[in-house]
């Protein structure tokens, strides 16, 4: 029985092959790509094929799943600085400023006591 299944299944290979030449392959390139790419590194996509669940966390806590073009863990949406009250509006934005202040940097100040006198010797030929 084993071996009439075997046999069948080499016929309908060998009419496929014959059907279709080598010639039509759907594929173009000679490279195959497969999923073990993608488990190596992300794939660098302009637009992805699906949407992937995300979990996106709302100004005033709460989450949601969602379905995003991107594969990401979690998304979260912007604050709105107009609707804060006036102490956490300054906050915000001393936090935010903080990024872009330059810090003054000081020069290294060296105690230089080399004396060469100390050394000589080890330059000298005996």
């Amino acid at each position: 029985m084993a071996a009439v299944r075997r046999v069948i299944c080499f016929l309908q290979q060998n009419l496929v092959k014959i059907s279709f030449p080598t010639s039509h392959h759907l594929h173009t390139s000679s490279i195959q790509l497969n999923s073990n790419r993608a488990s190596l590194t992300r794939m660098h996509r302009k637009a992805y094929a699906r949407l992937y669940p995300v979990m996106l966390v709302k100004q005033d806590g709460s989450t949601i799943r969602i379905r995003y073009k991107e594969p990401r863990r979690i998304l979260t949406m912007p604050v709105d600085i107009d609707t804060l009250s006036p102490e956490e509006r300054k906050i915000r934005l001393r936090k935010r400023n903080l990024k872009y202040v330059e810090v003054e940097k000081k020069e290294a100040e060296f105690g230089d006591d080399f004396n060469v006198e100390q050394y000589a010797k080890f330059w000298k030929k005996n």
